[in-house]
């Protein structure tokens, strides 16, 4: 059985945040990929059951057996027990989740602590963790005893570029097992692992399917331009002056010629040519004021 999230609404006070989000969710890694604000959060919130003043209707999968866990879920902002060390905090959370035998419990919370590099601190209080340390906590916590639902919130805020690989990775080998719901901002979050991805905007989903459905939607308005004849190729803010009326994705420097990535429904600069775009693309092209189209 599917999640099943049914024209779900939500106002406070008169800003309406979700107006009639639908979606049918099986197993796999779905993305809800927004700018801070549109609601993600709330969505979320709504899912998990903290937020119960909404309108609408959310169906959760059956599980099998009561020592089986429903839900987990990482909030945007976790803090745990702070005087609780890692274990313990493990140990106390197992418990309330399932119940499921104590050997059971204990090998799937040093299964996590493995998984998430948190071995070799288990025995260190929350309080004392750094910000990345804390966030790897606040994963193994929702990974743990495999709920049939997962769902994360901003789940890589503060972690170095080597625990987000191994993160992706992690959810690649293990998501056709659950369903994975990863709210974020961050697109790189997203790519090559998502099922499907939501893009939120203005309380809708402006636009859903998979990394290549969405991708391919873009393909006439990604551009790149050169611009090593006029202007000085260190100073990239002359770059921006001269594109301000476009959204820029992306300005680098290939062997000694500048060249700008822009989103556009019109041809920005007289050598500009369409390019392949990508998720980043994608998520400029719903998101900057700059651009000027008719697609939605």
């Amino acid at each position: 059985m599917s999640l099943k999230i049914t024209n779900i609404k939500k106002s406070y006070g008169d800003n309406m945040v979700l107006d009639g989000i639908s979606a049918n969710i099986e197993n796999g890694v779905y993305g809800f990929l927004g700018a801070n604000g549109v609601g993600k959060t709330t969505l979320f919130k709504i899912i998990s059951g903290f937020l119960t003043d909404y309108q609408g209707t959310i169906t959760y999968p059956e599980i099998d057996d009561k020592k089986d866990v429903l839900l987990g879920f990482l909030p945007q902002n976790f803090s745990g027990y702070p005087d609780m060390n890692i274990c313990e905090f493990l140990l106390y959370l197992g418990n309330i989740k399932s119940s499921a035998n104590q050997n059971k419990i204990n090998s799937d919370i040093d299964e996590k602590l493995n998984l998430f590099n948190l071995t070799n601190i288990k025995h260190k209080k929350l309080k004392k963790l750094s910000g990345g340390q804390l966030r790897r906590v606040g994963l193994a916590q929702a990974f743990l005893l495999n709920p049939k639902i997962v769902m994360l919130d901003e789940p890589t805020t503060g972690l170095d570029p080597t625990e987000r690989i191994n993160f992706k990775n992690y959810i690649s080998n293990f998501g056709h097992e659950q369903i994975i719901l990863i709210s974020t901002h961050i697109v790189t979050d997203l790519e090559f692992i998502s099922k499907k991805i939501f893009i939120l905007k203005d309380g809708h989903f402006v636009m859903n399917g998979t990394e290549k459905d969405l991708v391919n939607s873009c393909d006439d308005f990604v551009w790149e331009a050169s611009f090593d004849n006029e202007l000085d190729m260190h100073n990239k803010l002359k770059v921006h002056n001269k594109l301000e009326d476009y959204a820029i994705s992306m300005i680098y420097e290939s062997e000694g010629i500048i060249k700008a990535r822009i989103v556009s429904s019109t041809c920005p600069a007289p050598n500009a040519v369409k390019v392949k775009p990508t998720l980043n693309d994608v998520y400029l092209f719903n998101f900057k004021k700059e651009v000027h189209s008719d697609v939605k």
